[in-house]
């Protein structure tokens, strides 16, 4: 499976209970705000992931692909239990907020 690093700079912080709702997503504190790193599969998880950061009611500051890797970003696992834990929260989450899933099957 190909896949693309992105990296999204957003302004606010996510609330402890939706961190899990980005899957293998690395998450960095910086002020005023966050980047998050990791790969995205395709144009509809792209979308995905920029609608759940809306839905959680943060700002987007930015949206690129990143051009060389960084160490934490590392493409999705497909047997991690940590990783279909995160896909049924970001279901979950998708489902109460009426919104798409963040998380490739």
């Amino acid at each position: 499976m190909t896949f693309t690093i992105y990296e999204f700079r957003v302004d606010g912080r996510l609330p402890e209970n939706s961190q899990d709702a980005f899957c293998d997503m690395s998450m960095e504190e910086v002020p005023p705000g966050l980047i998050l790193r990791g790969a995205v599969i395709d144009e509809p998880h792209l979308l995905g992931i920029i609608n759940q950061l809306r839905v959680l009611g943060l700002t987007l500051v930015s949206v690129h692909p990143v051009t060389r890797p960084t160490r934490a970003a590392r493409p999705p696992a497909r047997t991690s239990p940590i990783t279909v834990g995160a896909r049924r929260a970001a279901r979950r989450l998708a489902r109460r907020t009426g919104g798409p899933r963040g998380c490739p099957d």
